[in-house]
């Protein structure tokens, strides 16, 4: 797939259904609306089913864009970054973290994906996510935390259509704990989900 791309303006994507956004027992949830360029895309969690009922997936699919998907073990309907499997089109991408960091670089994923290391860390606050490689800086900015129905893009440096779909990919992913606060609200949490491989 050819993936050569002009970072877009900002743009916008809205949840296809907003009062399951809002309902803690309900449908799963999906966000979509058209990428500049990209045409139009959709954000829709899943099963994972060639993983077994333990494991939850969020993809990304659309008109021109690679089509992404992550599954990791299942917390609160969402795909943890815990044994994550990540696909961005034909590129298999390996997800690390360092669980003891203290700064929010030091607790952001790292990601390898089609010969290029990214980073994917909190934000100046809960709401807001941030895709880093060099030169290339994807913000994404949720009106809510917990259930958002809009999320906001805006893109610095030259992006293509990989960066858009990972960053879209990973807003799927529970993160919550990529912050120190963060990390101490959900321990009790992911204590009793009995995680495999540990905090």
């Amino acid at each position: 797939m050819n993936t050569s791309y002009a970072a877009p303006p900002p743009f916008t994507l809205h949840h296809t259904d907003p009062e399951a956004g809002r309902r803690r027992i309900g449908p799963p949830p999906s966000w979509a609306g058209p990428v500049p360029g990209l045409g139009y895309v959709e954000l829709r969690y899943g099963a994972a089913l060639e993983r077994g009922g333990a494991f939850r997936q969020f993809s990304v699919g659309g008109e021109r864009i690679p089509p992404a998907v992550f599954s990791g073990i299942d917390y609160a309907q969402m795909p943890l970054p815990s044994r994550p499997r990540l696909q961005v089109g034909p590129h298999t991408g390996t997800v690390s973290r360092r669980r003891s960091g203290l700064s929010r670089d030091g607790r952001a994923l790292r990601i390898q994906l089609a010969g290029r290391a990214y980073r994917y860390r909190q934000g100046p606050t809960t709401c807001v996510h941030e895709l880093l490689r060099p030169d290339v800086l994807v913000r994404v900015t949720r009106d809510d935390w917990y259930r958002p129905l809009r999320l906001d893009v805006q893109v610095e440096g030259p992006a293509d259509a990989v960066d858009l779909s990972l960053a879209l990919v990973l807003q799927g992913v529970y993160t919550r704990h990529l912050s120190q606060g963060g990390r101490w609200f959900s321990l009790p949490f992911r204590i009793l989900n009995r995680l495999p491989d540990g905090l």
